[in-house]
């Protein structure tokens, strides 16, 4: 797998919930190796909300031999409200992940794909390589 990869890499995790900052109303950012994580909460918030929990990590590979994209991870948010927070890149560069460690499952998704699932831990356990 390591062709897909060309450039700088680095170690990375998901976002502790004690560091991500509600930065507006509903709007959630927290930094990250190589870049910072950001989320919206949909629907109608008049309130700041804490996160209350960690849910899970999705990153999906097209097959076996592809790279691996992070897709995003979600929190709980209140009582009834859940927030997918995505990672961006510095400059807002294509990037691709390894799954680092055994918190992450690999499960079949539709369509051929396959899906690395990171849940049922804190987030800082979702750890992962990140290649630029």
């Amino acid at each position: 797998m390591r062709e897909f990869f060309s450039g700088i890499s680095g170690s990375g995790a998901l976002p502790r919930i004690k560091e991500i900052d509600e930065i507006g109303s509903g709007v959630y950012r927290a930094d990250g190796q190589k870049g910072e994580w950001t989320g919206v909460l949909q629907g109608i918030v008049a309130d700041k909300v804490p996160i209350d929990s960690f849910q899970m990590a999705l990153a999906i590979q097209e097959n076996e031999s592809s790279p691996i994209r992070l897709q995003y991870c979600t929190y709980n948010v209140g009582a009834d409200k859940t927030l997918d927070m995505r990672f961006i890149s510095k400059n807002e560069q294509a990037f691709f992940i390894q799954p680092d460690g055994n918190t992450w499952k690999k499960e079949n998704g539709p369509f051929g794909l396959i899906y690395n699932i990171c849940e049922k831990t804190l987030p800082e356990n979702c750890k992962f390589i990140v290649y630029l």
